[in-house]
Order: structure tokens, then C-alpha cells, then sequence
């Protein structure tokens, strides 16, 4: 890592899974600074490290605006380049949520970057976050967020089969950004929305394949259903996961939901 970067601060430790509502984040831990000296190397994040043996996963965070960072989890496998997997977060719904129940999953496919919304919901800075601007506005704060990311890690990932995955406002937002750039987001995975999806939409954005997820109890779950079946009827890569015993929120097995999802978009490269 180049020692001229900005000060990346330890995340929590591995999140637990349960199928309970967020709650807000506590408050961030010491900055370390990445500019110390050899004996304080062993504390840095993972690609301060040569070697190439196994790694920590984090999470970790990273700041990429004044007051915003990005929630930040890394390949257990030193192999690079790894793949880009992003994430947009919901509405008062903070990224160690959103992203903090499947970092195991997502260690296993590459970079997980997920950005901390442009709001909060509530007052005092540790209240969520959430989205109060445009799906452009959005995507343009996730680029920013990736490319403080790949700074970070110079060389060691990669856009080609991007995925990109999001929860409610997040997974509305994922399917138009890919329509504004087609074959930048080459796979999605959509959480807990009810989101409109065509064919023609798809294969004009060069989505290769899509997976959706929602809970057993909650509202997205039929209209989401009707979705995957519709497009599969077309001959379309397209599955539904549903989360058992979950409303507008995670299973308990998210960490497996998220991973089998993973895997069954992967599974259309090169298609």
C-alpha cells in the first residue's frame, strides 16, 4: 500500500447474522495511520502485507467524503486481481448492516465496497445513514467510493464481472445504473425490492444475470417471484432466493442466502 495514503479505520469485528432490524452503528474506533513505521506494520490493513498467503477479511473502513466512508470487507485470498463486488445500502439502513451479514460470502468473490449514504436518518452523527439523492447521484457516490478503494488497493481489482447488489432503495437503484452504463454491472443481486425488470432492459445493459432475495414474510416477496419466473419463462439466468423467516429485513442464513445468489450469477460468465 502506498504509504501517502489516508488513514484507514479498523472496523467492527465479524457481524453476526440474526433477523432482526438494523441498529445504528456505535461510535468508530481509534484511526491508525498509514503512514507508520515498519514495526507498526502488523496493524494495517491486509494489502499492506506482502506475502501472499491468507488474509483477514475486515470489515474494515474507509473514508471517501467528508463525513462518509465506506464499508469495506477484502478477499481472503491474496490472488489479484479480485473481483469489484459493490453494494448500495437502504433507506436508514447503515452499510454494517446492509453489508456487515455476509462479508464471509463475500470474501469468497473479491472486494466488497459499500458506501455510506448521503444522509442521515435522524439527528447526531451517529444516526444511519441513508439515500436522500438521485439513483445518478447515488451512482456517482459509489464510483467515488470504489475509486478511493482501488487507491487503496493499487492493482488488486478488477471491474471485469463487476456484481453489484443492493437492499431496497439500494436494489431499486442497482438495475438503473446498469441501464446507464451497460456492461459496467454485469451481474445483480437485488434484496427486498419489488423492483421492474425486462429482458430487453437487461440484455440493453448487458446484465449477463440477475438473483433476487426476499423475506418469507415480507411484502417484496410475490411481485419478486413473478419477476424471476417471468424472465426465466424468457430464457433468461434469473433466480429467487427466499429468506426464510424474515419481513423487510435479513434471515438468519443470510451469510449462505448471499453466497448461493453469488454463486448463481457467477455461474453466467461468459454467456
Amino acid at each position: 500500500m502506498r504509504r501517502a495514503q489516508a488513514a484507514f479505520v479498523l472496523g467492527c469485528t465479524a457481524c453476526q447474522a440474526a433477523s432482526a432490524a438494523p441498529s445504528p452503528d456505535p461510535a468508530p474506533p481509534l484511526a491508525i495511520d498509514a503512514s507508520v513505521d515498519d514495526a507498526a506494520r502488523d496493524e494495517l490493513p491486509p494489502s499492506a502485507h506482502a506475502d501472499a498467503g491468507p488474509r483477514d477479511i475486515g470489515p474494515y473502513t474507509l473514508p471517501f467524503l467528508p463525513n462518509r466512508s465506506i464499508f469495506l470487507s477484502v478477499p481472503s485470498s491474496r490472488a489479484t486481481p479480485e473481483r469489484l463486488l459493490a453494494n448500495l445500502h437502504g433507506l436508514c439502513n447503515p452499510p454494517g448492516y446492509a453489508c456487515g451479514y455476509w462479508t464471509r460470502a463475500a470474501s469468497e468473490v473479491g472486494f466488497l465496497v459499500c458506501p455510506e449514504g448521503n444522509g442521515r436518518c435522524g439527528a447526531g452523527d451517529n444516526a444511519p445513514p441513508t439515500w436522500t439523492e438521485s439513483f445518478d447521484a447515488m451512482g456517482d457516490d459509489l464510483e467515488r467510493a470504489i475509486a478511493a478503494t482501488e487507491a487503496a488497493f493499487p492493482g488488486e481489482i478488477t471491474r471485469e464481472g463487476a456484481v453489484l447488489t443492493g437492499f431496497s432503495r439500494g436494489a431499486y437503484a442497482a438495475p438503473f445504473l446498469a441501464a446507464r452504463h451497460p456492461g459496467r454491472w454485469p451481474y445483480l443481486v437485488l434484496v427486498e425490492a419489488d423492483v421492474t425488470l425486462t429482458v430487453p432492459m437487461l440484455e440493453r445493459a448487458k446484465v449477463r444475470a440477475v438473483a433476487m432475495l426476499a423475506g418469507e414474510w415480507g411484502s417484496q416477496l410475490e411481485g419478486s417471484r413473478k419477476t424471476c419466473q417471468t424472465l426465466a419463462r424468457q430464457g433468461y439466468p434469473a433466480r429467487l432466493f427466499v429468506m426464510p423467516r424474515a419481513g423487510h429485513y435479513y434471515s438468519a442464513d443470510i451469510d449462505l442466502q448471499m453466497r448461493q445468489a453469488l454463486a448463481f450469477v457467477l455461474a453466467h460468465e461468459g454467456t
